[in-house]
């Protein structure tokens, strides 16, 4: 039976390297899994766990002050009652394209970080805890409340619970800001017991009351929580079994006292990393640890990466990759450089909207992130970013992948990057038409010097041929690509050393799957080869790269690429 004993340095493996770096981050950068597997068990955990927190990054500037309604109409006393509603509407359509900034900036967080557990865990909180931009408009409150995801990631469970408490965005969503001593209002207090602390079944409806009224006097201004006496109830209380006059911090106190918050969060967490149900025992075990440690998260996070229950059979390679660490682990992996607003609407169409989850129990993760519209997408979008350019497809992964997820109601369009300090940024659209312009007078003045018999062809080819016979064309004349395009995914084979089809498509499985590929599968990679045995004899000189961009296609497409 699988235990929280902790696995022995004889059983540390790369593949088991390879499955922490997924598990506890998301699997980035692909360097890194071999860099942990050349450590103990213990020193790849502590890696990850005991990471020392950057500096305190700086509010992007995209991020915007928020303002009421009533802000507008006080700003502009002339205007009518129509006018002030289509100034709230600009309002409102800014708010929304600085969260779809958000939403990229996050995603490149999670590609660049040093520390893969920190935002790991911030995308954990972020589906338990969960608000919407949907009702919290305000792209300055979702900022503030992941900002106390990250910075008490690993930290202690209670006084996360207490700052989210606290959080305009939280007070928002789930209406405690307007609470009062005449009209207590339930929703915080009961998602409290019922999807953050403890559970169905722990609490009754009277503890629900109770704790509504204990809660009252909890509210925001713009920007920050305050305690507002003259609506809180001062009356007694009876909580969960005891009495007395209870405020919101009372209440969370008496909940951390009880034994099935601990057990309840365990069991969260370990769905969260290991994928699959977990054994009763593990999960009593983790709860001892983290009630005995204070509720101090670390503690618990580091027994649970080093047990051999993490380990097992059961859990290596069984988990349905996120839509976030799906797209990003497609583009590590294939050594692309993200395109960070479009991989967000990808992840839209794949059932994760950052900053959008669906209702306040957040994403429920694994085998739901697979149905028929999004298995779809998986299927599809491995060609997109293999080979943007292909034939019928846009002239790039950023557009193509735009037009392929539709955008969600209400949503706003993707905002470009603007974070300082961001990686490569994609080309406006005046830098491709002036790259375009420039490649092909340069492709007419080398055609012109061929040959007679030779131009023609080139010519046609030029004007007529599909992207991908354009660009093979450039290259052949000797044209430089442009300056945001890299080598491309073909180019991830000049790294490799294989003398047969067999270890071509072991190297090619170490990589990319977290499963080895069935029989099926190695007969379709071996198709694209061509050839019939393993045995056969292959260098990477024997791949063209139409091959070679097939076989990452196929391989990025299988149903055992979908998990980690």
């Amino acid at each position: 039976m699988s235990t929280l004993t902790p696995i022995a340095t004889e059983q540390w493996a790369p593949r088991l390297a390879r499955h922490l770096l997924s598990r506890a981050g998301f699997g980035l950068p692909v360097e890194r899994a071999a860099a942990l597997a050349g450590l103990s068990p213990a020193d790849a955990v502590a890696s990850l766990v005991d990471y020392e927190a950057g500096p305190h990054p700086a509010r992007p500037d995209f991020v915007l002050e928020p303002v009421l309604r009533g802000d507008i109409k006080k700003a502009n006393p002339e205007l009518e009652f129509a006018q002030l509603q289509l100034l709230y509407q600009e309002k409102q359509r800014e708010e929304r394209e600085a969260v779809s900034a958000l939403q990229a900036w996050w995603l490149q967080r999670m590609y660049t970080t040093a520390n893969p557990l920190e935002e790991k865990m911030s995308l954990f909180w972020h589906g338990h805890f969960a608000t919407s931009a949907q009702k919290v408009k305000a792209s300055y409150h979702n900022h503030q409340l992941y900002e106390i995801f990250r910075r008490n990631a690993t930290g202690n469970l209670k006084d996360l619970t207490i700052c989210v408490g606290q959080s305009p965005a939280m007070l928002e969503y789930l209406d405690n800001k307007a609470s009062s001593l005449k009209q207590p209002n339930e929703n915080w207090a009961r998602e409290l017991m019922e999807l953050f602390t403890m559970g169905v079944g722990n609490y009754t409806e009277d503890d629900i009351k109770a704790s509504a009224r204990a809660f009252t006097g909890w509210t925001c201004n713009r920007k920050e929580f305050t305690f507002t006496e003259s609506r809180h109830d001062t009356g007694e209380k009876t909580f969960l079994g005891r009495t007395g006059n209870f405020n919101g911090w009372d209440i969370i106190n008496i909940i951390f006292e009880q034994p099935v918050t601990a057990r309840f969060i365990a069991g969260k967490v370990w769905d969260y990393f290991a994928g699959v149900p977990g054994d009763p025992a593990v999960v009593e075990g983790l709860a001892n640890t983290l009630r005995d440690n204070g509720y101090e998260f670390r503690p618990m996070l580091r027994q649970l990466f080093l047990s051999e229950a993490f380990y097992s059979d059961t859990v290596v390679g069984a988990q349905i990759k996120s839509p976030a660490q799906y797209v990003l682990q497609l583009c590590a992996e294939l050594d692309m450089q993200p395109p960070y607003a479009a991989l967000t609407r990808a992840m839209r169409g794949l059932g994760q909207d950052l900053f959008y989850p669906p209702n306040v129990k957040g994403w429920e993760g694994n085998r739901t992130w697979i149905n028929a519209n999004t298995l779809l997408i998986r299927t599809n979008l491995p060609a997109i970013v293999v080979n943007p350019n292909g034939p019928g497809q846009a002239a790039d992964g950023d557009t193509m992948m735009g037009a392929m997820i539709p955008m969600g109601k209400g949503k706003g369009n993707a905002a470009p990057m603007m974070a300082a300090g961001s990686a490569v940024q994609q080309p406006t659209v005046e830098e491709r038409k002036a790259y375009k312009r420039a490649a092909h007078a340069e492709a007419m003045e080398k055609i012109r010097a061929l040959p007679k018999a030779e131009r023609q062809p080139k010519v046609d080819l030029l004007k007529n041929g599909t992207p991908q016979q354009k660009l093979a064309l450039l290259k052949e004349l000797g044209i430089a690509p442009p300056p945001w395009q890299g080598a491309g995914p073909a180019a991830l084979f000049d790294g490799m050393t294989f003398t047969t089809a067999a270890e071509c498509l072991a190297q090619l499985s170490v990589r990319f799957l977290a499963v080895t590929p069935g029989p099926a599968q190695q007969r379709g990679l071996l198709e694209i080869i061509g050839v019939s045995d393993t045995a056969a004899p292959l260098t990477p000189k024997d791949l063209d790269e139409h091959k070679r961009l097939a076989l990452l296609r196929l391989v990025t497409s299988m149903a055992e690429y979908q998990l980690c």
